[in-house]
């Protein structure tokens, strides 16, 4: 009789550890509901491009100490502030837009907005860079 209670115990232990696990494994299950359910999307359609900037927004007061502070998040050199939209490395052609006022630092975005004409020496030296 004393085995067969603690085999029940230990049964029972068991049913409430594993029913633990299953209760906890619900509360880390992805993002709440209504969370996640628009916004960024790994997959872009053709017609749908994540890193494009809406030129109604483009510009925007920046604190100048902020904008001396910060660099090229692809080589991490300077940048150049550009008719206070656009924040221009002139090694790359690389330009990240301020859009509303806030920076926007992605080296996608850089690379979208690219324009080879500003890299300092003309486009022939774009290719060859150091």
């Amino acid at each position: 009789m004393r085995r067969l209670v603690k085999v029940l115990v230990r049964i029972g232990a068991l049913v409430g550890v594993t029913a633990a696990v299953v209760k906890a494994s619900q509360w880390f299950k992805g993002a709440p509901e209504g969370v996640g359910t628009e916004g960024f999307r790994f997959t872009a359609d053709e017609d749908d491009d994540p890193y494009a900037v809406d030129l109604a927004t483009l510009g925007g007061d920046v604190d100048p100490e902020l904008i001396a502070r910060l660099v090229c998040p692809l080589d991490k050199g300077p940048l150049e502030l550009v008719d206070g939209k656009w924040l221009v490395n002139r090694r790359n052609g690389y330009r990240y837009p301020i859009t509303d006022g806030i920076p926007v630092m992605l080296v996608e975005v850089g690379e979208r907005y690219r324009d080879p004409a500003l890299v300092a020496g003309g486009p022939d030296t774009a290719a060859g860079g150091s």
